[in-house]
């Protein structure tokens, strides 16, 4: 099942258009480890975790968490260094309480734009711009009210 993930490489859709039902966040993040552990059991390995895999951001400093990114990027499968990630980048998770996208990021950054607006931006494979896959990439997110505007 992990092999089909190389066939599109470049998307970054939202879930919710394929019909993804939509699951608390925690519940999801659980479930996408699991996943990934058990895709590296099938390989052979043990998938290790650095802790630094799943981050959560108060993105607009209320004072509760309203973002929770899980990237991929981070998994380590001692059976396969290329099981997780490849030139692409690795499928990076974004998450809130009402929206869920995920897709292929190289890098996944939170910067502040125009007058103070907090942004997710995404280092993406040159392909994604209809470019080779050296040239630099990116696509920008911002979220509003729960949902991934882009």
């Amino acid at each position: 099942m992990k092999s089909l993930k190389y066939l599109f490489p470049l998307l970054f859709l939202p879930a919710l258009a394929v019909a993804e039902q939509l699951m608390p966040t925690e519940e999801r993040v659980a479930g996408l480890i699991l996943e990934a552990q058990e895709s590296c059991a099938i390989d052979g390995g043990v998938l290790d975790l650095s802790g630094d895999e799943t981050v959560r951001y108060d993105f607009d400093n209320d004072g509760s968490i309203d973002l929770t990114v899980l990237h991929e990027f981070e998994y380590e499968c001692s059976s396969s260094a290329s099981l997780f990630q490849g030139t692409a980048g690795a499928v990076a998770h974004l998450m809130t309480d009402v929206d869920y996208l995920s897709g292929y990021a190289r890098q996944v950054l939170l910067i502040t734009i125009f007058k103070d607006v907090p942004t997710i931006v995404l280092g993406l494979h040159g392909g994604a711009c209809g470019e080779a896959g050296f040239v630099p990439c990116a696509e920008a997110i911002t979220i509003h009210e729960g949902r991934f505007i882009r």
